[in-house]
């Protein structure tokens, strides 16, 4: 019995002396559980529920200062809102960022900001607009942010779109070629590679650029730059001449974006 009572005593004194399980704040666990239903919905494609989860997790963290917080989730507005085809939404929710007067943001965020913005109003044809908000993120970068290729990708689309062919595909195949750009910049080079080879008529040679990005995205898991690539390829092999080729191409860019909008009325 007396061993017992020493065993007990011992245990009692491990449960005083053990580190208890820090308490987390309510407030603090519902922002991370906002935050983190958010992306789930995003990334299943839920965009409503991702865009109701990611407002209710931006309340929380302008209740509690975390700008740093409240700026990444006004990203993910934005690119909730651009996903839903509100891309004036979408400009609105990235103004909260880039026209604050006070410097509460942290300049990655700003950068960010005004990346995705020139993007949007590039695929908008508000080149104008976009060219000053990508000059905007070019020099908050200075050669040092992780967008830094991005933000050379962009403007080399730019060129293309603005008539200068040529020195855009010069541009494309070296960023392409630059394994520290990482894959997805290498393939959005590769497909504006693509794009400016059909502009010259060189058919073939858009097409293996084609499929170039098309192995980086199949790698990188990106279904919709997956079925830009099967349209470009679609498209190029027709002007070629195959039209049995280019069908099935076709019908296999189909049936990526028919997954991805599973719920999308015919």
């Amino acid at each position: 019995m007396t061993k017992i009572i020493q065993l007990l005593f011992i245990g009692m004194l491990a449960a005083c002396g053990s580190t208890p399980t820090p308490h987390v704040p309510q407030i603090l666990e519902q922002t991370q559980s906002a935050d983190k239903e958010a992306r789930k919905a995003l990334k299943s494609g839920d965009l409503m529920r991702a865009q109701h989860d990611f407002a209710k997790a931006l309340l929380f963290q302008q209740s509690l200062d975390d700008a740093a917080g409240a700026a990444t989730t006004i990203i993910n507005l934005a690119t909730v809102s651009h996903q839903l085809h509100d891309d004036e939404g979408a400009l609105n929710w990235l103004d909260k960022i880039l026209l604050e007067k006070e410097t509460i943001y942290p300049v990655d965020s700003n950068i960010a900001a005004a990346f995705r913005k020139a993007v949007i109003l590039t695929n908008l044809a508000r080149l104008p607009e976009a060219e000053s908000n990508l000059a905007l993120a070019s020099k908050l970068c200075e050669k040092k942010c992780t967008l830094h290729y991005g933000i050379d990708g962009l403007h080399i689309r730019m060129l293309l779109l603005k008539g200068d062919v040529q020195g855009a595909l010069l541009l494309a195949i070296a960023l392409s070629k630059m394994e520290e750009a990482g894959k997805e910049e290498q393939a959005n080079a590769l497909r504006i590679a693509a794009t400016a080879e059909e502009k010259l008529a060189r058919h073939a040679d858009a097409m293996i650029h084609f499929q170039n990005a098309l192995e980086f995205d199949k790698a990188l898991g990106l279904s919709a730059r997956i079925g830009e690539d099967l349209n470009g390829m679609a498209r190029v092999t027709k002007l070629l001449g195959h039209d049995q080729e280019a069908n099935v191409y076709l019908r296999r860019a189909e049936l990526v974006n028919e997954a991805l909008h599973p719920n999308a009325t015919p």
